[in-house]
């Protein structure tokens, strides 16, 4: 459905039904513009995540200007002052060494004991978030300068979810030209039509090997939810456009392997690429 012509499109409208937190390092970098576009993304390994939030725990961010505007002698004339509250609000569900190590900014010891300052923690961390909406829409944000500002812990009750309600204090940071976060707004895909089509493998240097980038040529590429080389799965892939996918090789013989593309309405034809080792 398009907007109307009062502008009303209620597909636009964000309905979250998932998503999650990465949290990792100060000083971690996050994905590139293109990367994080990209629906096939994976998070470097130094993202630590923190797993389920209780059912009414997701994002919350909060982004207000702080401190009075600065007004200047000339009336109708003002700037804002420069200051700003940007936070990030979530409670995480799982009570485990993971969560603990984020909260607490330590790591426990071979007995499972640390201790605790109610004051907080001064550590620093890189975060990435992503939500999917019911609409297909994902939207990812990632803060490279953010620190634990408070930790709520839920009253324990028989039965009930435990919940930590932590809160992240964001700050400006030059990895996203000295503002809080960037932010990545992707549409949803189209609906496969029909199955893919290679048309074209080539490689980097050519012939590829193993661990080495191959890029896929064709058509129906928008959806694509698997590519096999040989027979074994690539773990890793990015869907450039409808007609281009750049995967990375996974560990094979060489010789002749057959590429195969899927989507959610089948496989492609098997293309022959001959690769190195």
């Amino acid at each position: 459905m398009a907007a109307d012509l009062l502008g009303n499109d209620v597909t636009a409208v964000g309905v979250p039904v998932t998503g999650h937190i990465g949290v990792a390092p100060f000083g971690t970098a996050g994905p590139t513009p293109s990367a994080g576009a990209s629906r096939s993304l994976v998070l470097a390994v130094a993202y630590k995540v923190p797993g389920l939030f209780t059912e009414d725990g997701g994002f919350e961010w909060t982004t207000e200007a702080d401190g009075d505007a600065i007004v200047f002698y000339q009336e109708g004339y003002s700037q804002p002052s420069g200051l700003a509250k940007a936070e990030l609000k979530l409670k995480l569900a799982q009570t485990d060494e993971i969560v603990r190590s984020i909260i607490r900014g330590k790591t426990a010891d071979s007995n499972g004991y640390m201790t605790i300052d109610a004051a907080g923690t001064d550590v620093k961390y890189s975060l990435f978030t992503e939500e999917i909406f019911k609409n297909g829409v994902i939207r990812r944000r990632w803060a490279p300068n953010a620190g634990v500002l408070s930790v709520k812990e839920d009253r324990s009750e028989r039965g009930s979810v435990l919940g930590y309600e932590v809160t992240f204090k964001i700050d400006r940071s030059p990895s996203v030209e000295n503002n809080h976060f960037g932010e990545w707004l992707i549409p949803a895909a189209a609906a496969a039509s029909a199955a893919p089509v290679v048309t074209a493998v080539a490689g980097d240097p050519d012939p590829a090997g193993t661990g080495e980038l191959v890029t896929i040529t064709g058509t129906g590429f928008s959806t694509a939810t698997a590519v096999t080389v040989g027979g074994t799965a690539v773990t890793d892939f990015d869907i450039d456009s409808g007609t281009q996918i750049t995967a990375v090789l996974p560990a094979g013989a060489a010789g002749a392997a057959n590429v195969i593309v899927t989507n959610p309405v089948g496989g492609s034809a098997a293309f022959s690429y001959t690769r190195d080792v």
